[in-house]
């Protein structure tokens, strides 16, 4: 009897040790099918400049998931600095479709330009603001204003532009902050301040600015892949029909802030020059540079 009991045991040993790794082989082969069905598409967005409330990665994510609503294709949103975006680029990693600030380099060679080479989906605006309920705004000058210097984007060639070169620039949050505490009287700032003011329960009075904007938000192709390509082609087409980018206080061509009149006037405001898409880092570092000296000229032979 002990005998039987043994080899019994044996047996059933020996069928566990055979049958786990067919059981786990089986499960494996499942889950490798199933992701071979799952399209999965890489989507960058860069946020190279404040936008005006909560995440345009989050806004990108819900826009893929209404596209493709029960359908086998997701997209894996990641959002990237500037920087970030060109180091991966640097080491050869790439998605299929990118969205990114005017003025961002190093992914001109990269972009599938087979029917477009980019597509604008929103916007911001610069404008001044102040605190002065009395202000009229035709004494603005380098020593009363203070620039945001956003993120990756050129405040201060809007300021030379608008006659106000040599203002002092700081850091978005301490530049609005220097005007709440008078320390300047008019800001240089962009939509996202108009939020950060509202939070706080001021009333300020603005003036668009339209000489330049480089607050603009593109979408690109990258996938060479027929198939992939379509997938981001119709993404980008449902992106731009179906607009709802007030919901991150930005704007397009169609915004409409019907109980926000500051946004409402800020929507309508067209910047008279801007950057291309795409472009070198020298062009950049050479507005940069015209910027920093003034050189009102310069930078209008760079952004004509």
């Amino acid at each position: 009897m002990r005998i039987r009991k043994i080899t019994a045991f044996i047996v059933l040993i020996a069928l566990l040790i055979v049958l786990t790794p067919v059981s786990y082989c089986t499960l494996k082969g499942r889950e490798t099918t199933d992701e071979s069905v799952m399209m999965v598409i890489d989507l960058w967005q860069i946020d190279g400049f404040e936008g005006g409330k909560g995440s345009r990665a989050e806004y990108l994510s819900k826009k893929a998931g209404e596209c493709f609503d029960g359908e086998n294709i997701y997209f894996r949103v990641t959002s990237l600095t500037d920087d970030a975006a060109r180091m991966n680029i640097a080491e050869g990693n790439l998605p299929d479709v990118i969205s990114y600030n005017s003025g961002f380099y190093g992914i001109a060679e990269y972009i599938n330009d087979r029917h477009f080479a980019s597509m604008e989906w929103c916007n911001g605006c610069y404008c001044l603001i102040t605190l002065d309920e009395r202000a009229d705004f035709s004494d603005v000058s380098p020593k009363n204003t203070i620039i945001n210097g956003g993120k990756d984007n050129l405040a201060e060639v809007c300021a030379v532009l608008e006659g106000i070169a040599g203002a002092e620039v700081a850091q978005p949050t301490n530049a609005y902050l220097h005007l709440l505490d008078g320390k300047y009287k008019y800001l240089l700032g962009t939509q996202r301040d108009l939020f950060r003011f509202a939070a706080r329960e001021r009333e300020c009075k603005i003036k668009p600015l339209n000489a330049f904007s480089d607050l603009r938000q593109n979408i690109s192709i990258i996938a060479s892949d027929g198939q992939r390509y379509a997938v981001c082609k119709e993404f980008i087409e449902y992106l731009t029909a179906h607009n709802e980018v007030s919901s991150l206080g930005l704007f397009s061509f169609n915004t409409e802030y019907s109980d926000n009149a500051q946004m409402n006037e800020l929507s309508r405001c067209k910047s008279i020059s801007s950057l291309p898409p795409t472009c070198s880092e020298i062009y950049i570092a050479e507005l940069k540079n015209a910027a920093k000296t003034g050189d009102i000229n310069k930078i209008k032979n760079l952004i004509k």
